[in-house]
């Protein structure tokens, strides 16, 4: 198998050499030219995130997040942005000019935020989240053998130090959320590192002592960075805020809306003010609704955890086998399988719950992973009733909507063998996100769960959930909402546990933009039915219009709208 790896990359950088020489011709190739540079360099700047991607050129070292790292990339962002101002649009279909505007506004996404954001200049959870994820990424490839892993992770191990030290050099006063969220982060790698030693040393015995010193280095270099961010907390730190200014050029720039932060604040009060309307509405009903037989089951003594595992695949499975049945979406060949894992200890320390893990569009191996909490070996008796009981319920159903099929895993396979370039590589949250909160809720609609008004008030509650996100994510990043604010405004007007709501805000605070995506996203897409129904007329159905959004790949729904609109010409 490394062997193979090998002369496929040998073929891929002979192919990649040859699209650098050759002189493209047509709009078409030059366009693709730039595609593929971009794509080039954005992993060279960040060979985590090019792990992540299922590209493996570049598992052997950790980023450089120096500044003169940052200007040479924006250098190079800048130099494709000239050569794509050198493309002559008018040559290029109306899909083609989708990918161009695509590419335009990552170019200008990235540019903004290594020249005026603390999100790229500041920001210690920059330097954590990649030092974890640098290991995580190379234990999660199907495709690499265990030996390569191995081999990849000992030489991230060995640039660990220097990445933590250049951090040290970058980072000045930045928001204390951010410290502590690093701080927690660096805490949780060092147990994630000594589950490594647990994962590999039974297969490589000779290799034990190497990883476990390799391990104590990198242990070493983790808490001097945990010392150095103890003296950030004693600095007052900027605010994690971004302002109206960069908030609304995000909003056109890399989401393609042609609003502003005041404009999508209305727009998220009303979404809210609508959802919490119909949820207390349709509460009320279920109040009045005799509870749920609690039917006596016999439970068989020899159900154990197989068995739980076996219902977790087949509930995948039967939920793909009925949206093509009931002809909610095609699910082409290509698309890789999806199996449920349960969370074996190295991946506690990074994914909480249950989690869907995507491949990367590069990675040969495209089986994605439904992470699930182990069960016990033994079940006792307790253990066995209750999960006898999940299983003949179908507990698992609506997760399996959402973030396997039609949800994430339909939608981002799709995209993963997408044609274009940059719809592989592309995942907008507004298409990610929008299309699984979509698809959660038409899947109640097609009677996929039945007629329960207990199960469309869960889905009624997520939605409302996503609004206020909205709410609170506008005014964290423009500076209306303090940090305590947020957190206070959600529980109150969410019912909902203090503990869960600073996590969400916590995460809200890095991420402007994105926390609005979800809601956002599934109104495009209704907006685009519409549209889809108006054109189509009578040979509409919904297969047509699921087949139609999974073929955009992973760019904006908005773009897409703007092209059945006419806008994009």
């Amino acid at each position: 198998m490394t062997r193979i790896l090998t002369t496929l990359t040998i073929v891929l950088l002979l192919i990649l050499s040859a699209g650098l020489t050759a002189k493209p011709s047509s709009a078409t190739e030059r366009l693709g030219l730039v595609a593929e540079q971009y794509v080039k360099k954005w992993f060279e700047f960040d060979p985590v995130y090019a792990t992540e991607m299922g590209n493996h050129l570049y598992d052997d070292h950790y980023p450089d997040f120096s500044q003169r790292s940052f200007g040479k990339f924006a250098s190079a962002l800048r130099d494709l942005r000239n050569e794509m101002n050198g493309i002559s649009q008018g040559e290029l279909s109306v899909e083609q000019k989708v990918d161009y505007l695509t590419l335009q506004g990552n170019i200008e996404t990235q540019l903004l935020c290594l020249s005026r954001s603390p999100l790229m200049q500041d920001n210690p959870k920059l330097f954590s989240g990649k030092a974890s994820d640098g290991i995580y990424q190379i234990m999660l490839s199907q495709s690499l053998s265990d030996t390569v892993k191995l081999e990849s992770i000992l030489a991230r191990l060995d640039d660990l130090p220097r990445f933590l030290k250049s951090a040290q050099k970058l980072l000045k006063e930045p928001p204390q959320i951010w410290i502590l969220l690093a701080d927690e982060e660096i805490e949780n790698m060092v147990g994630f590192l000594n589950d490594i030693v647990g994962y590999f040393g039974p297969e490589f015995p000779q290799r034990h002592d190497e990883l476990q010193e390799k391990i104590a280095t990198a242990a070493s270099a983790l808490e001097d960075f945990s010392d150095f961010l103890d003296t950030l907390k004693t600095k007052e730190g900027q605010p994690f805020a971004v302002g109206k200014d960069f908030y609304d050029k995000l909003l056109r720039q890399q989401y393609f809306l042609d609003y502003d932060s005041d404009s999508l604040l209305k727009v998220g009060e009303a979404l809210f003010a609508k959802s919490a309307k119909l949820y207390d509405s349709v509460s009320a009903i279920v109040d009045t609704l005799p509870l749920p037989e609690d039917f006596a089951y016999f439970i068989p003594k020899s159900f154990c955890r197989n068995d739980v595992m076996d219902y977790f695949q087949w509930e995948i499975n039967q939920t793909r086998d009925w949206i093509v049945s009931h002809d909610f979406a095609t699910v082409p060949a290509s698309v890789g399988e999806c199996v449920p894992v349960e969370a074996s200890a190295f991946i506690r320390n990074v994914v909480g719950g249950i989690a869907y893990q995507p491949v990367g569009p590069f990675e040969p191996t495209q089986i994605g992973r439904f992470y699930v909490q182990p069960s016990p070996d033994s079940l006792s008796d307790a253990n066995r009733s209750a999960y006898f009981r999940y299983c003949t319920r179908r507990g698992f159903k609506g997760a399996v909507a959402y973030d396997v099929y039609p949800g994430h895993h339909l939608q981002i396979q799709m995209a993963n063998h997408n044609p274009s370039l940059m719809r592989r590589v592309q995942r907008d949250n507004m298409m990610v996100e929008g299309w699984a909160l979509y698809c959660e809720e038409e899947m109640y609609r097609e009677k996929f769960y039945g007629d329960d008004l207990r199960t469309y008030l869960a889905t009624l509650g997520g939605i409302r959930f996503d609004a206020a996100r909205m709410v609170v994510d506008v005014k964290l990043q423009t500076g209306q909402f303090t940090y305590q604010q947020a957190v206070d405004w959600m529980v109150a007007n969410l019912d909902a546990e203090v503990d869960y709501i600073e996590k969400e805000v916590n995460r809200y605070t890095l991420t402007p933009v994105q926390p609005s995506s979800y809601l956002l996203g599934k109104e495009y897409l209704l907006m685009i039915r519409d549209l889809y129904k108006t054109k189509l007329g009578q040979k509409y159905t919904v297969r047509k219009f699921h087949d139609f959004i999974l073929g955009q790949g992973g760019i904006s729904p908005v773009l897409v709208y703007k092209q059945l609109t006419g806008q994009i010409f």
